[in-house]
C-alpha cells in the first residue's frame, strides 16, 4: 500500500509539476509582451521618421519663404535707392514751410 511517504512524494510530483507549467505559461506570456513591445516600438520609429520628415520640410519651406522675402526686400531696397538718385539728379523737391501752409 501507499504510505505517508509515497503520498508526499506524489504531492511533491503534482507541485514540481504545477510550477513548471506555471513558468512556462509565465515565459509565454513574457515572449508575448516583448512581441507586442517590439511592435510598439516599431510604430513610433516610424511615426518620428515622419515627424522628422514633416519638420525638416518645413524647414526648407520656411528657409525658400525667407529667401524669396529677402529677394523682395533686396529689390525693394535697390528701387528706392534708384529713386532716390533720380530725385536727387533731376528736379529738386520744395517743401512749403509751416508758415506758408498756414496762410
Amino acid at each position: 500500500m501507499l504510505g505517508t511517504q509515497d503520498i508526499l512524494f506524489i504531492v511533491l510530483a503534482f507541485c514540481a509539476l504545477w510550477f513548471t507549467a506555471f513558468l512556462c505559461w509565465l515565459l509565454f506570456q513574457a515572449a508575448s509582451l516583448l512581441k507586442r513591445l517590439h511592435g510598439l516600438v516599431d510604430e513610433v520609429k516610424v511615426k518620428i521618421d515622419e515627424l522628422q520628415q514633416s519638420i525638416v520640410g518645413m524647414k526648407r519651406k520656411f528657409d525658400g519663404n525667407v529667401a524669396l522675402i529677402t529677394g523682395i526686400a533686396d529689390g525693394v531696397r535697390r528701387i528706392m535707392e534708384a529713386l532716390k538718385a533720380m530725385d536727387g539728379m533731376g528736379r529738386k523737391k520744395t517743401y512749403k514751410s509751416e508758415d506758408e501752409e498756414m496762410m
